[in-house]
């Protein structure tokens, strides 16, 4: 923009103002259908508990003291929270001294809801490998580059000299989240581990039909070892590799699988 040219005024909202608020039931800027009373409320919440800080566990008010707060029934409430708990992001406790308490960002709640959308697109797990295949190399590449060098040596210093007697699977899942989160991303984290459990299940029966527990091991420990000497390139294109192994094995022994659907389950 030219030096003292004119500022462009977006969606209603003049320079250094705010964005005027919506009625609930109004819909979006992009035309899309209202919000039922019981999302818009349900986006209230979740607003509330960010903007107050609230930590996984904290308490949220009694059911009266939110009735009253957000001006709505109680069915409408009930059903703003129960869309909340669905994803995890609030919990319900039964019984006297219950009640919603605060959830977690959690990877399975959004796994859940993911796997719901990949089923009813149609989406094959080759779909889902091929965005594996995409995403964990770029997480390598940033792990190595994280700056706190003292956290990446923690981190990944089981890897380095594995347990022989480890479960490989769970070692494996491990290790691949303990990557995604030195990439210090939290979107690409988050996103990486709901993919991750939605081909947990095909993964591990693929690594068992083959027992190539080994290679895997040493695929890791170089992994680990390239991440830790921060050589960013080699880092991608081992997990590159890595990948593609595993890929290339679930395609010999699982070819029906391959093909078939995102299970729902």
């Amino acid at each position: 923009m030219a030096k003292g040219g004119s500022r462009l005024k977006l969606d209603g909202i003049e320079p250094g103002g705010e964005r005027p608020a919506r009625k609930r039931g109004d819909p979006d800027s992009a035309g899309r259908r209202p919000l039922k009373i019981s999302e818009s409320i349900a986006h209230e919440i979740l607003r509330d508990i960010v903007d107050q800080g609230l930590s996984t566990g904290d308490r949220l008010p009694r059911e009266a003291d939110m009735l009253v707060q957000y001006g709505i029934s109680r069915s409408s409430l009930r059903e703003a929270l129960r869309l909340l708990e669905v994803q995890g992001l609030i919990k319900i406790r039964p019984g006297p001294g219950g009640g919603p308490v605060v959830g977690a960002a959690d990877d399975r709640s959004l796994s859940r809801t993911l796997r719901l959308y990949l089923h009813f697109m149609g989406t094959d797990y080759e779909e889902l490998l091929k965005a594996w295949l995409v995403t964990d190399p770029v997480l390598a590449q940033l792990a190595a580059e994280n700056p706190d060098r003292a956290l990446v040596k923690r981190t990944m210093a089981p890897y380095l000299k594995p347990d022989q007697g480890a479960d490989v699977e769970r070692e494996g899942a491990e290790f691949h989240i303990a990557v995604a989160e030195l990439a210090g991303n939290e979107v690409l984290a988050l996103i990486f581990r709901a993919l991750t459990t939605c081909m947990e299940a095909p993964i591990v029966a693929a690594v068992r039909q083959q027992n190539f527990d080994d290679e895997v091991i040493h695929d890791h420990v170089e992994i680990a070892r390239a991440i830790v000497d921060g050589k960013a390139d080699k880092a991608r294109k081992l997990m590159k590799e890595h990948v593609e192994h595993i890929i290339s094995h679930f395609e010999e022994f699982l070819p029906h699988t391959i093909g078939a659907k995102v299970a729902l389950g």
